[in-house]
C-alpha cells in the first residue's frame, strides 16, 4: 500500500510540473496526498527524493547537500543551494513537507 501512496504523490508532483497549474505547488500537492491514518509523527513521510524535488521547484540554484537533522525536536531534510554562487540552506518538514529558508 506504501509504494502506491508514494507513486500517487510522484504521478501527481510530474502532473503539477507539466501542466504547470499556478494555483498549486508541489508543496501543497504533497500536503493533501498526506495519509491521515495516524502515522506516527517520528516516522519521515516526505522521503529525501521528494525533499529535492520541493526545494527544486520551489528555488532558484543547484542542490549542493541535503541531510537529515533535527531542529527543536523535529525531523527535517537540510537542503545547502549554490545560486551562481550564492550558497543558502532550505529545510524540510520531513513529517509535513513544509519549507523554510534560513536568512
Amino acid at each position: 500500500m506504501k509504494s502506491y501512496a508514494l507513486t500517487s504523490r510522484l504521478l501527481g508532483l510530474a502532473l503539477l510540473m507539466v501542466l504547470g497549474t499556478p494555483a498549486l505547488d508541489a508543496q501543497t500537492l504533497l500536503l493533501a496526498q498526506a495519509p491521515a491514518d495516524g502515522a506516527s509523527a517520528e516516522a519521515p513521510r516526505v522521503s529525501q527524493r521528494q525533499a529535492l524535488e520541493l526545494v527544486r521547484a520551489r528555488f532558484p540554484g543547484n542542490v549542493v547537500s541535503i541531510n537529515q537533522v533535527q531542529q527543536g525536536g523535529v525531523l527535517q531534510y537540510r537542503v545547502r543551494m549554490d545560486n551562481e554562487g550564492n550558497i543558502y540552506t532550505v529545510y524540510v518538514n520531513a513529517s509535513t513537507g513544509a519549507i523554510t529558508r534560513e536568512p
